[in-house]
Order: C-alpha cells, then sequence, then structure tokens
C-alpha cells in the first residue's frame, strides 16, 4: 500500500515539474514574442563593437557562439605623455548633469553602504558619432606630442625608450581609427523621459545612431571627494544585455581555426524590441564573404 501511495506521489512530483518547465519556457517564449513584435531601434555593429568569446575558433567550440558588446565612455583625463591609454579604451566613467545624477536618489555621503548601493538605469548609446570623433581627436592629439617628444638624453637608451614610445602611440592611433569600439555610452538618468529630451538635443551626422537602453551603475568612487571634483560622476556596471547570442547558420561561416577570433570580420544587424532587448537579425561574414538574413 505505501508503494502505491508512494508511486502516485511521484508521478505527481514528476508532471508538477513538466508543469513548471513548460510554464517557465510559455513565459520565456512569451516575452521574447512581445519583445520581437515590434523593431524600436537597429544598430549596424562590426567586429570592433562585438566580442568574440575567448575560447571561440578551438575545436572544443561548437557551431553557435556569443558575442560581448564593447563599449566605453568619453576620457576626461588630460592629455599628457603620461597619460593611461588602458583606461582611456576600457573607461566605465560618465559624468552626468546635476539633474540626471540626482534622479538616482544615491544616499548621503555619510552612510557607509554608499558605494555598494547599484541603480537601474537608462543610458544613451551614441554609435560613430561625435563622441568617437572626439576621441579619435584626442588620440592624434596624444600621437603628435609623443611624435614631438626628444630623448631625454644622448644616450641609445634613451633613444631606444623614445622609440618605444612612439610605436606605442602608432599603434594606439591605429586602434583607435580601425579596431576600437565606436559605440559610447554619452548620458544616464533613471526616468527615460529626461534622455529622450538629451537624445533630442544632440547633434547627429548621416552615419551616426542614437539608442535608449537600460542598464545598471552606480556612484563613482570619488564623489565625497571633494579634492577629486567628482560628484555627479558614475561607473556604468553592465548594459541589461551584454551579451547576444548567435544563431549556428550564422556562426557557422567563421573560420574554424585557432585564430579566428583574431581574422574575423563581420556586421551584425542588431535589433531592438518592445523591451529593448536586442537580438542579432542579420549577419554578413567579411572573412568569407557571405551575406545571411
Amino acid at each position: 500500500m505505501n508503494t502505491r501511495i508512494n508511486n502516485i506521489a511521484a508521478k505527481k512530483l514528476l508532471w508538477l515539474a513538466i508543469g513548471l518547465v513548460l510554464l517557465v519556457n510559455a513565459f520565456i517564449l512569451g516575452k521574447v514574442y512581445v519583445n520581437r513584435s515590434e523593431v524600436i531601434a537597429q544598430l549596424q555593429l562590426s567586429e570592433r563593437e562585438l566580442q568574440l568569446p575567448n575560447n571561440y575558433g578551438f575545436t572544443k567550440e561548437d557551431s553557435s557562439a556569443r558575442v560581448s558588446l564593447r563599449w566605453t565612455t568619453s576620457n576626461t583625463e588630460p592629455i599628457d605623455i603620461n597619460m593611461n591609454q588602458w583606461r582611456w579604451q576600457y573607461d566605465r566613467r560618465l559624468p552626468l548633469n546635476d539633474a540626471h545624477f540626482l534622479s538616482f536618489q544615491f544616499p548621503d555621503c555619510a552612510q557607509k553602504t554608499r558605494l555598494q548601493q547599484k541603480r537601474s538605469a537608462w543610458v544613451l548609446l551614441e554609435l560613430n558619432g561625435q563622441s568617437y570623433a572626439e576621441d579619435v581627436a584626442q588620440v592624434e592629439q596624444y600621437h603628435a606630442l609623443i611624435m614631438g617628444l626628444t630623448p631625454a638624453q644622448n644616450t641609445e637608451w634613451s633613444e631606444k625608450e623614445l622609440s618605444e614610445k612612439r610605436k606605442k602611440a602608432d599603434d594606439f592611433l591605429t586602434a583607435a581609427k580601425t579596431e576600437n569600439s565606436r559605440l559610447f555610452v554619452i548620458d544616464a538618468a533613471a526616468e527615460r523621459g529626461l534622455l529622450e529630451t538629451a537624445q533630442r538635443k544632440r547633434q547627429t551626422t548621416a552615419n551616426s545612431q542614437l539608442l535608449i537602453v537600460p542598464a545598471e551603475l552606480r556612484a563613482g568612487h570619488y564623489r565625497c571627494d571633494n579634492n577629486e571634483k567628482r560628484t555627479t560622476e558614475v561607473l556604468i556596471d553592465n548594459l541589461a544585455v551584454g551579451s547576444l547570442y548567435i544563431p549556428k547558420h550564422f556562426a557557422q561561416n567563421f573560420p574554424q581555426n585557432s585564430d579566428a577570433k583574431l581574422k574575423a570580420k563581420f556586421t551584425a544587424e542588431i535589433s531592438y524590441g518592445r523591451l529593448f532587448e536586442p537580438w542579432v537579425s542579420g549577419f554578413i561574414s567579411t572573412t568569407e564573404k557571405k551575406q545571411l538574413f
């Protein structure tokens, strides 16, 4: 009798588990359907803005892949010979105007937990626009500064040191023009309406695009340090969707060898839906000269 009762209970638990899985899948598929029922914006991104996985191109990698969004914020460091190039290329710091910063209602500086409290946010993205043009101009300024230097001393060591610095400056300029991401986070606020106003005021060119998307951020490290003068600075932790799945029929056209990640060149059409979630809706592998939509 007990065995029969246990079998019935086990079957109920099994059907309950199956029902739960089906319910979760239905919710996910429903969310995807609602999101993709309307395309609110599209971006044309390349390997400059979409980074392949670290293990991509090895035999253990399957024919699918995910790509991470590569973005940055504008450089706020002064241009000098000791400038930190790495932080410039991968910055997450973003100064805001007073109204946008106050919209997050960060806790008072006296509270010990102020740096740990994150906020849901909206951020304004700019692709191939004014921020990228200014970034390249700053790199060109830095390059000219380095090229105008003379050896500190008339020694072989000083000549070698300057030569290495010039080589790094050349590489830095080449990367800014041909490799670095052209996708910049240029503004943030807790209310989408504030960024819609900023978006309307932002000057654009024929090749630039602006888009408001969800993100997560926190107050800057130096917010409460009056000596730093960064009281309205925030740190962008991540965009709401930081990586994108590349369908197998797209990813299989990449070269399957150990240095594929470095050689793969592509353009992906990224669509944003009603729920502001992106997906890969088109793909061109310029390495293989194949177009897939």
